[in-house]
């Protein structure tokens, strides 16, 4: 659905609604963030630097494998502008007694002082503690896992996305930090927001507790988006859930600007804000250097007009013989623009649907045909037992209309009904139905059906649960009642911060469940987190929502928790969280 106003829409046109972008100024100059001056004392949740604190920002670590793990830091505002080595220690107990591996390097201006490792050589399935230290001083303790080889028991981890700084504290993130006993948290984008302060801009509105954002205007420049990015770490709740886990980490569009793509964007004037390929390059950049992700070449982030390597973050995550984790790029490495939305407004919501029309149906990317070709061949090839799918958008249908696919009274596409959100794989039709077709086992050959796929979404604020099947409103086709027809399942959490629809709870939930039967949950309001537990038995998504996030607060709440068992690839309900592990390491001192 698309509001009146385009740019009072952010891409979740159903679900969110941002404020005017408004003029910024053209790509400055390539600058680092440690200019003086940038921190202002006191912004509510975020951590205050003492005169002369080299580690303001704290640590991170991310993309674990079996034997080896990223880990991140970030010199703040040395005063010599040449070379600074940093060194890293890593042992295997919280008081760092025990090293079992340790090394020194050096940062510089040209990274903006951040300074990442990949560290090798460790154990599979293993806790492990780090430190850095540079200019006399030591960074605080960290905490990181390997993955497992094998046969484990169990993979166990947290799933967030969409954190928009004014729109309130990070409660959620805290909740997740104090939990000892997961493998990783899985951030499926929009770490980051691009807006400013600025009357009309997206959550200038609400500025919970006196957030604002640092720099005050949008991002443009290379030097904004590392102050942006420099603002995030220095959140307490985000900063200590970095350095309690390894996060795995893809972006979706906020990392660069709202409803990009891989050669535009919504929230891009050239006129006032300069080429939009040296712009996401910038963002790019910024985003690989404040985060602990593994690059994939050495050129990642450069400018380019087509995908390439560079911009690569699709790629595999084995958990031995229990899951591969299948990490997609929906937003820049393939995807073409996204079609408008064509249909009548929704009265009372200012939004619109849209129909599945020629336009709708034509051949659009999502992927693009590397991603999409690499994808199917993990489909096809991966022997573990789930195949988890982490990606940014919602993959099943969402319709205001549902209707089977037959019929032809509100479309000329192929799949009946109206849909509500072309910035969702419902507006790249043809693209779906490849993946349905990769799944059931029709493409690539041999046939053969990929069984215990499970999806994981971010993006749209709010949180779901439902079986992905071709046509959930032919009965013929797919059963609500057993899940017969159902090919695989869908988990969407919800955001930390960033607002959902409302206005639209209680009413409009029922209404889309009755118009969308594949779906098993909805819920539209709440802000939080999923828990994501597999066994060789099963898989399932718990639903937690904070009480609050426009102040601190440490209450949250079980919402509900859905399963799939080993081969039947539909949900049911759970009647409780899964329960947690028995004994885990030690949190980070």
């Amino acid at each position: 659905m698309t509001q009146d106003n385009k740019h009072s829409t952010d891409r979740r046109r159903f679900l969110k609604a941002a404020g005017a972008t408004g003029a910024t100024a053209a790509l400055a100059a390539c600058g680092n963030s440690s200019a003086p001056g940038m921190f202002k004392p006191g912004t509510p949740g975020l951590v205050d630097p003492d005169d002369g604190a080299v580690f303001v920002h704290g640590v991170a670590s991310g993309d674990p494998l079996s034997d080896r793990v990223m880990l991140w830091t970030r010199v703040t505002d040395p005063a010599q502008s040449s070379s600074v080595p940093v060194f890293w220690t890593v042992a295997s107990d919280p008081q760092m007694s025990t090293v079992v591996a340790s090394g020194v390097g050096a940062t510089n201006a040209a990274r903006d002082y951040t300074f990442k490792v990949d560290v090798t050589g460790l154990s599979p399935a293993t806790t492990y503690y780090y430190r850095f230290g540079a200019l006399g001083q030591q960074s605080a303790i960290g905490r990181t896992k390997t993955l497992p080889t094998g046969s484990p028991d169990d993979l166990r981890f947290a799933v967030v996305s969409c954190s928009s700084f004014p729109h309130g504290f990070f409660n959620a993130y805290a909740r997740i930090a104090e939990r000892p006993d997961l493998d990783f948290v899985l951030c499926l984008g929009d770490y980051i927001y691009e807006y400013g302060n600025g009357p009309g801009e997206y959550g200038a509105d609400v500025q919970a507790g006196g957030r604002v954002y640092e720099p005050e205007n949008e991002m443009v420049s290379l030097s904004d988006y590392r102050i942006r990015h420099g603002l995030y770490k220095r959140d307490r709740d985000l900063q200590e859930l970095h350095r309690q886990y390894a996060f795995i980490n893809v972006w979706d569009d906020h990392e660069t600007t709202n409803d990009s793509f891989n050669t535009g964007a919504e929230n891009h004037q050239p006129d006032t804000e300069g080429d939009w390929f040296e712009r996401k390059a910038v963002g790019l950049q910024a985003y690989f250097e404040w985060l602990p992700i593994r690059q994939t070449s050495p050129g990642d982030g450069v400018a380019d007009d087509t995908p390439n390597n560079d911009e690569r973050t699709f790629r595999t995550f084995q958990i031995g013989d229990l899951a591969d984790l299948i990490m997609l790029d929906t937003r820049l490495y393939g995807r073409e623009e996204a079609p408008e939305a064509n249909g009548a407004p929704i009265a009372n919501t200012g939004f619109s649907t849209f129909f599945d029309s020629g336009d709708v149906a034509e051949d659009r990317q999502l992927l693009g045909q590397e991603q999409e070709s690499w994808f199917f061949d993990q489909l096809a090839t991966s022997t573990a037992r789930w195949k988890i799918i982490g990606q940014q958008i919602m993959f099943g249908q969402l319709k205001f209309v549902g209707l089977p696919n037959a019929s032809n009274l509100l479309n000329a596409g192929g799949q009946g009904g109206q849909f509500i959100n072309p910035d969702q794989w419902d507006g790249y039709l043809r693209a779906r139905e490849r993946v349905w077709s990769a799944i059931r086992g029709g493409q690539p050959a041999p046939a053969v059906a990929v069984d215990n796929c499970v999806v994981l979404t971010g993006d749209i604020h709010t949180s779901w649960a439902m079986d992905i099947t071709e046509d959930p409103n032919n009965i013929a086709a797919y059963n609500p009642v057993d899940g017969g027809g159902s090919m695989a399942v869908e988990f969407v959490a919800t955001s930390i911060t960033s607002p959902g629809l409302d206005e639209l709870q209680g009413a409009g939930d029922t209404g889309l469940l009755t118009q969308n039967p594949h779906m098993k949950y909805i819920e539209l309001s709440q802000h939080g987190y999923v828990i994501v537990t597999a066994t060789a038995e099963r898989c399932q998504g718990d639903w937690f929502f904070v009480d609050d996030i426009l102040a601190p607060s440490d209450g949250e709440s079980f919402a509900t928790g859905w399963f799939t068992t080993d081969g039947d690839n539909h949900l049911a309900e759970a009647t409780e969280p899964h329960a947690a592990r028995d004994n885990p390491p030690a949190l980070a001192p």
